[in-house]
């Protein structure tokens, strides 16, 4: 006779866990891993934009300084110089006026009352040197009744005066500041846009040539001892 023993149900539970304990501990590993991992990923992402923060903020602080640094290197050199403050942005506001005056213009006649403008306020002559480098009288022909037909009107030519302008100090006597000016002069064209393969017009093309001028002002503001070296060296174009 066959005898059949019968385990208790806890046995059998036991046995379960002891047979598949690495199983459980294999994947509770696994789930803790997972977990470090994530948290360590984390962790990483902010040390690296807590750094990258870090590195801007110095960046920063480092370009303040430098402008810092260059502008008490102007005051000094103009404080060697001599130089008032208030007495330069008077002046400048003058040379931009001049500058303004002498490059903007979009057709013969509005060549012609800049000319006529430039010599009135600021005292000059056709034969001072700024006129005849920068402003010589408009090319024209001129029919029976007296109306010019301008050169400039006909190949449609206007300048204006760039945005970059730079206006500095070069010398202090007694009571005469003599400045160098560079300047941009852009010069482009009147005529019809021209029209892409999409039938929309094009930009119209421009040449922006730099110039250099020599300037005296006096105690009451006045321009005087203007020279100037008409562009030279390479012309930027555009369009």
């Amino acid at each position: 006779m066959t005898e059949t023993m019968e385990w208790p149900e806890p046995t059998r539970k036991q046995g379960f866990w002891s047979g598949n304990h690495w199983v459980l501990a294999l994947g509770a590993m696994v789930a803790v891993g997972g977990c470090l991992a994530g948290i360590s990923t984390a962790a990483q992402s902010q040390a690296v934009a807590a750094q990258t923060a870090h590195i801007s903020q110095l960046q920063q602080d480092a370009a303040s300084r430098q402008a810092q640094i260059e502008q008490a290197a102007a005051r000094n050199a103009s404080q060697a110089l001599g130089v008032s403050d208030s007495r330069v942005q008077k002046d400048t506001a003058e040379i931009q006026q001049l500058l303004s005056t002498a490059f903007t213009w979009n057709s013969g006649d509005t060549y012609e009352s800049a000319r006529s403008t430039l010599k009135s306020r600021f005292d000059l002559t056709e034969e001072d040197a700024f006129m005849q480098s920068f402003m010589p009288p408009a090319q024209y022909n001129q029919d029976q009744a007296g109306k010019r037909y301008y050169y400039l009107d006909a190949v449609g030519l206007n300048s204006v005066l760039g945005s970059n302008v730079d206006i500095e100090v070069v010398e202090v006597s007694a009571t005469n500041y003599r400045y160098a000016v560079m300047a941009d002069t852009v010069v482009g064209s009147n005529g019809p846009a021209a029209i892409d393969a999409q039938s929309n017009p094009m930009p119209k093309p421009t040449a922006t040539r730099r110039v250099l001028i020599l300037v005296t002002t006096d105690t009451t503001g006045k321009l005087t001892q203007m020279t100037g070296f008409p562009a030279s060296g390479a012309t930027r174009q555009s369009g």
